[in-house]
């Protein structure tokens, strides 16, 4: 799931390192992922659904942390974007929810990108997608080809963007009597291509 806005490439972020994160990122990971939600996500999700994203279904796994394959961005000391992948898909934290998903399984072969959040003060500094591009390159070093992922409405134009093709919309029960609108997108990469990759047709 991902919270980042559609991003453009500026200045500023050249400044901007990527690095693995470690468990004591958490505590800032978290903060950054409460405010990424609460000014990105209004124009999409009501407050009672935000509510229920925070209270019932969680931003990110941490041991994704533990397996090297989750992300994030500093900038003088402030972690301002995250994200990663990983081998195996989300699972919701109650299995109701977890089981109204089955239609919209992800595939055993793909890598999936997880839990993209940008910071509001820097959206639209092209992050979303330095981020997901890291994650990409991780997931292609492996040999995954097939990229996989269950994206926000407002993630949507970032993937969009990065050549992602929508499979299916879903509606994630959010344990509090809402449900969250989201897309099941993928796209295959070319493993002969450059690190840029060619998109081929999901």
């Amino acid at each position: 799931m991902s919270f980042a806005s559609s991003t453009s490439s500026a200045g500023p972020a050249a400044a901007i390192t990527l690095r693995p994160a470690r468990r004591d990122d958490i505590p800032a990971i978290d903060a950054m992922h409460f405010l990424s939600v609460q000014v990105l996500a209004g124009a999409d999700y009501t407050p009672a659904e935000i509510e229920a994203f925070f209270g019932h279904l969680g931003t990110y796994d941490p041991s994704l942390i533990d397996e090297g394959t989750y992300f994030v961005a500093e900038h003088r000391g402030q972690l301002v974007a995250s994200g990663g992948w990983s081998r195996r898909r989300p699972c919701l934290p109650d299995a109701e929810q977890d089981a109204a998903l089955q239609d919209h399984e992800l595939s055993a072969n793909s890598a999936k990108i997880r839990s993209v959040f940008v910071h509001p003060k820097y959206a639209r500094l092209g992050l979303g997608s330095r981020i997901v591009r890291r994650a990409e390159a991780a997931a292609q070093a492996e040999g995954y080809r097939l990229l996989e992922l269950w994206a926000t409405l407002t993630g949507v134009p970032l993937y969009r963007k990065l050549g992602y093709q929508v499979l299916n919309r879903l509606r994630i029960p959010g344990g509090n009597g809402t449900e969250l609108a989201a897309l099941h997108m993928a796209k295959l990469i070319d493993l002969a291509a450059d690190e840029d990759f060619t998109v081929c047709a999901a």
